[in-house]
């Protein structure tokens, strides 16, 4: 796990984090039941949050002490359904400033078909503490 820290609704989806690799960072999941809607694909839930975790994490690597990066926007392209196997997340950051942070997560399937693709905008801010 590269050191990375997991927990909360991450684990709770079974997320598997695999940190840096190159300039992306990568996150895979194994698929089970837990993760299909009724028809029997994965919920679009689960391809929003691998996304959203991705381009989260690889947009803390310039982060100061006691800087917090929450998403402002989100956006998600569903291009393909999946039943089995194993989702492969990754992350890369397209732009950077002072303030703002752009990046952009797709979605593999270990087949090597395109499932998602996302975009998000992160605010810098200082992190309050935690109650």
């Amino acid at each position: 796990m590269n050191g990375e820290e997991i927990g909360g609704f991450n684990a709770l989806l079974g997320m598997e984090l695999k940190g840096v690799v190159g300039d992306a960072y990568v996150v895979e999941l194994a698929i089970g039941p837990q993760h299909l809607h009724v028809r029997g694909g994965v919920h679009g839930g689960v391809y929003l949050s691998l996304l959203d975790t991705v381009m989260a994490r690889v947009s803390r690597a310039a982060l100061g002490p006691g800087q917090y990066q929450p998403t402002l926007e989100l956006k998600t392209n569903f291009l393909s359904a999946v039943q089995s196997g194993r989702i492969i997340a990754t992350g890369r950051v397209i732009s950077r400033t002072r303030r703002t942070c752009y990046a952009e997560g797709e979605l593999i399937s270990d087949q090597g078909q395109l499932l998602a693709r996302g975009s998000a905008t992160m605010i810098v801010v200082e992190a309050r503490p935690a109650v």
